[in-house]
């Protein structure tokens, strides 16, 4: 009762003094702030974030979470430090606020997510869901999605519970933060800013350096991310002084605007983030924070419509996300402006309903006066959604929950990911390949398989065939990693990790010599053929540094020809180096893209019952996306090269491609076969080129050629 009672006043005074939480209303230091819930709405709820995700013209709208964090640093240095200097802060109350503040609304959204899940998803996408509903609710979500996903691979838009990695880094920030600013409020406040900004430029600074090596780790982990909330924290111990003339506040808002604005619609999916192109969105928040409500930028964002949009600012992130993946899942990844507009709909009447039944009443309410008891009751539900999510996974995915009619489509193995190399990637990477085919001790090997996703795909045949021929082999395969040396991403993620991949295999093609190289990726992507589940735009790659010195730059024009020049010089300098090591190169054309994902045709069997249809995109079609591939193919005719088209075993006689048979799909999502098909339809070419390789190897071992 006691307890209660504490709680129940400290609260009072929280509320007393105007200050809300950083995802609901807002705080001035002692005053609320329409202008920051007017900020909420246009970086979160409006401008940015919602329409990005929507894909609706704010390419950039992404830095609406860095927005985020800066305000989420101001207002809780303002709330911690007026406590402090009251000489009231206590740790428990600080949490039991943001566990009220966060958690119900989050927990609500995360089992509604399960629900909708286990009515929806195929068994291997409900496995996925299930483990990022664990990481969820134990604030490891962030961690999660590190391990799992790029941010920018359009793939993980069907990932309902992704935005809930920032939810993990402002959680993880409120649990150590408090503790920083208890033994700042010692020190003078010239010192806490000192070391504030210590603090703030180191994270910074790892971010920086850093991006290019650890590039998913810089954007979803706390460290990386600290500077952004520091930075909020540091306007609030500043504060401009009072004597500061309107005019410079003006300026300073209306700049602050700007900072925010433009990189919304100058970034895209490849900028290269966070990192130094975090800074211009964090310093305009900051700078808007720092003008104060007068400012005229910050009049703007405190008109009333963009402030009741803020206060429910953060439903409006929880329910968007889940509402656009679902809907992704089940018709596209690319969703028509009207499906989106309905989405948007959906999403304010959810996220009203959450602001006023589960974020309002929880803030407050028996929650406040006995925080002991709600703690309790969250902490078992929590408990609940664990439970559920390790049971989940343990099933498969519960297959059962699908008619007999669409088991058997789902009897189709999936992809695979055996042969993925998942070291650390370095310029040593080679040393650390996978072994494919027969296993041998000496690290002797006939053949390297060299390629991306599509490589990995036609893996299990590879090694299966291989090991029935007796061969060894390594397997060098990478997620969007193109199978070429010379070549380098033109913008965003991994572009130093691409170099040090493709000098690792080089160099690994030279100490071992093999007889034979293959090569298999999604070539039309590299080219610059543009593809709703690719996070990449048509000027993909070109000829890095290394490369230029082969020979002047084509001018094959607009439309990826830069891309295709410099794939062909990146081929013709495998070509040469296979020369030297007397190796054949067998370079693997792709499979063709479809229209639609095998999980709709299974969605449709188990919604609509009938049989599936097999039909894929037409011969014709396919030649089109491919014709760049063709292009960066002419003019590198040598004896030492052999080309073999995967995706011409999948047409029939009357040029249509076919995704699946017998009751049995072929692909995995639009581009990538499964087992089934690479043991299957694929297994006569892969066998008849592997033959070919069995013979060579056998031959030059017999000779005293062999190693």
């Amino acid at each position: 009762m006691v307890v209660c009672r504490n709680a129940r006043m400290a609260e009072d005074r929280f509320v007393q003094a105007g200050t809300q939480s950083d995802r609901g209303g807002s705080v001035g230091h002692s005053a609320y702030r329409a202008d920051i819930d007017g900020l909420r709405a246009v970086a979160v709820a409006v401008l940015a974030v919602v329409l990005f995700h929507a894909g609706l013209a704010v390419p950039g709208g992404f830095v609406g979470v860095d927005v985020f964090f800066v305000i989420s640093g101001y207002l809780i240095t303002g709330l911690i430090a007026a406590d402090l200097d009251r000489g009231g802060f206590s740790l428990v109350d600080f949490w039991n606020r943001r566990l009220r503040r966060i958690w119900p609304a989050a927990l609500v959204v995360t089992v509604a997510v399960l629900i909708a899940g286990w009515c929806i998803m195929l068994p291997v996408d409900l496995r996925v869901l299930a483990a990022d509903a664990i990481a969820q609710v134990t604030m490891l979500a962030n961690v999660r999605f590190w391990k799992s996903t790029d941010y920018f691979d359009p793939s993980v838009d069907l990932r309902p519970l992704l935005h809930t990695w920032s939810l993990a880094v402002e959680e993880q920030f409120y649990l150590l933060f408090p503790l920083v600013m208890m033994m700042l409020w010692r020190l003078d406040r010239r010192t806490r800013l000192v070391v504030l900004f210590v603090l703030a430029a180191a994270s910074l600074a790892a971010s920086m350096l850093l991006l290019g090596q650890w590039p998913m780790a810089v954007f979803y982990l706390l460290p990386f991310r600290a500077w952004e909330m520091l930075l909020g924290a540091i306007v609030a111990v500043a504060a401009l002084p009072s004597r500061s003339s309107a005019a410079w506040r003006h300026a300073l808002s209306l700049g602050g605007l700007a900072a925010i604005g433009v990189p919304c619609f100058i970034y895209d999916r490849e900028t290269l983030f966070p990192g130094a192109a975090a800074l211009p969105p964090c310093l305009g928040a900051a700078a808007l924070l720092a003008a104060g409500p007068r400012a005229w930028g910050n009049r703007m964002l405190a008109a009333e419509p963009l402030r009741r949009v803020g206060l429910a600012s953060y439903s409006i992130y929880l329910w968007h996300w889940p509402v656009l993946a679902f809907l992704r899942y089940c018709i596209d990844l690319t969703l028509s402006v009207p499906v989106v507009v309905a989405a948007l709909t959906v999403t304010a009447v959810l996220a009203v309903a959450s602001y006023h039944w589960v974020e309002t009443p929880l803030r407050r309410g028996w929650p406040a006066r006995c925080p002991g008891r709600f703690a309790i009751a969250l902490a078992s539900v929590s408990a609940l959604v664990v439970a559920v999510g390790f049971a989940v996974r343990r099933l498969d995915g519960v297959p059962w929950r699908f008619t007999p009619e669409a088991q058997q489509l789902l009897a189709a193995e999936q992809f695979a990911h055996d042969w993925e190399f998942d070291g650390e990637i370095t310029t040593d990477a080679g040393r650390r390949l996978k072994a494919i085919g027969r296993p041998t001790d000496d690290g002797q090997a006939c053949f390297l398989l060299w390629g991306d996703s599509h490589a990995m795909a036609i893996s299990p045949a590879v090694d299966a065939v291989a090991r029935e021929f007796g061969m060894a082999g390594r397997a060098a395969l990478g997620h969007g990693m193109i199978p070429l040396p010379l070549v380098e991403k033109r913008s965003g993620q991994d572009g130093d990790v691409w170099q040090a991949w493709q000098e690792s295999l080089m160099q690994w093609i030279r100490e071992h010599r093999p007889k034979h190289v293959i090569l298999c990726a999604r070539w039309s992507m590299y080219a610059g053929v543009r593809y709703p589940d690719s996070a990449w735009n048509a000027t993909m790659v070109r000829a890095s540094v290394d490369g230029a010195a082969a020979g002047p730059a084509d001018s094959a024009g607009a439309g990826g020809g830069d891309a295709v020049a410099a794939m062909r010089r990146g081929l013709e300098a495998l070509l040469a180096e296979c020369e030297t090591t007397g190796s054949t190169l067998w370079l693997l054309l792709e499979v063709p893209y479809q229209p639609a994902a095998a999980r709709h045709g299974i969605l449709s069997v188990q919604w609509g019952g009938g049989e599936p249809s097999f039909k894929g995109v037409d011969r014709a079609a396919h030649a089109r996306r491919v014709g760049p591939v063709r292009e960066f193919l002419a003019g590198c005719a040598s004896p030492r090269l052999r080309v073999v088209d995967l995706a011409e075993p999948l047409f029939d006689d009357d040029g249509i491609s076919r995704v699946g048979a017998d009751g049995r799909f072929w692909y995995d999502d639009h581009n990538h076969v499964n087992t089934t098909a690479a043991h299957g339809v694929l297994s006569s070419a892969v066998r008849a080129m592997l033959e070919v390789i069995a013979a060579d190897c056998g031959r030059r071992s017999l000779d005293g050629e062999g190693r």
